[in-house]
């Protein structure tokens, strides 16, 4: 099982991806995450049931959640879905990424 990692705010991410869990200093420092990590996409499905659970009428909605990635040469990958957000004026509509 991963170790519980603390939780920070989008507009500390670029501070915080050159320091490990532990406290030390990455080998190979990110000085721009835009320029140096290629963005990935993930999409992902959040599916609740429309109806009651013993009707056999009922149906599994699903709806896209679209989340953004930084992959740096480093082997450094982060999730920036809020810092993409945030920082680019990026937004997900429907599973797609909208500028």
């Amino acid at each position: 099982m991963a170790p519980i990692l603390e939780a920070f705010h989008a507009s500390e991410l670029q501070s915080r991806i050159n320091t490990l869990p532990t406290g030390k200093a990455h080998k190979s420092p990110v000085k721009d995450l835009k320029k140096e990590c290629t963005l990935k996409e993930l999409l992902q499905y959040n599916c609740d049931l429309d109806g009651p659970k013993d009707d056999p009428k009922s149906k599994v909605v699903c709806k896209p959640v679209l989340r953004l990635f930084r992959q740096c040469a480093n082997g450094l990958t982060v999730e920036t879905t809020s810092w993409e957000d945030r920082f680019d004026g990026s937004t997900a509509d429907g599973g797609n990424l909208m500028k």
